[in-house]
C-alpha cells in the first residue's frame, strides 16, 4: 500500500464505532491504546496514480495532486468508486500532518480524524462533498483544519 517515499510504518486497524442499532458495554482495556494514525485504505486510489505513472506522497502535494485529478477527471462514475479511498488518504494526510490528529469512528462505517479535543473531520464525507459540490477543495479543507489546530492549541 505505501509508496517508494512513504516509510514503512505498519498498518493499523480503524477503532470500532458504535453500532447504529445497539450498544456493547465492554470493561475498559487494562492500557490505553495506542491511537491509530495509519489505516490505509486507499490502495484503488495508489494504483490509479501509478497506472498514470505518478506518485502520491502524503503532503500538500498529494492533495494538490487528487485535487488536480478530482477537476480533470471527465468519468463521474469512476471518480465516485474513489470517493471513499480519497477520504481515507486524506484522513492519512492529517494524521501525518497535524501532531496528535488520529483516527476514530463514532458510528460504525464513518471514519473521523480527531484533530483536536473539540474538532473531529470526518474524512470521506469530504471528499463526498468535493466531488458533488466542488467546493472546498482538499487542500482548503487541510488549510481550515490547520486554521482549527491553531486557534485551539
Amino acid at each position: 500500500m505505501t509508496d517508494p517515499g512513504d516509510s514503512d510504518e505498519p498498518l493499523q486497524q480503524l477503532p470500532a464505532g458504535l453500532p447504529r442499532r445497539y450498544a456493547e458495554y465492554k470493561p475498559p482495556p487494562a492500557e490505553p491504546a495506542i491511537p491509530p494514525t495509519n489505516v490505509g485504505g486507499y490502495d484503488d486510489l495508489l494504483a490509479l496514480f501509478r497506472s498514470l505513472g505518478k506518485q502520491l506522497p502524503r503532503s500538500k502535494e498529494g492533495l494538490a495532486a487528487v485535487d488536480h485529478l478530482m477537476d480533470g477527471h471527465t468519468d463521474r462514475a469512476a471518480l465516485a468508486k474513489l470517493v471513499r479511498a480519497i477520504g481515507m488518504f486524506y484522513g492519512d494526510l492529517l494524521t501525518h500532518t497535524v501532531p496528535g490528529a488520529h483516527w476514530e469512528v463514532v458510528v460504525e462505517g464513518d471514519p473521523c480524524v480527531r484533530v483536536t479535543r473539540g474538532t473531529a473531520v470526518s474524512v470521506v464525507y469530504v471528499a463526498e462533498r468535493r466531488l458533488t459540490v466542488g467546493i472546498p477543495t482538499l487542500q482548503q479543507n487541510h488549510a481550515h483544519v490547520l486554521e482549527i489546530v491553531a486557534l485551539e492549541a
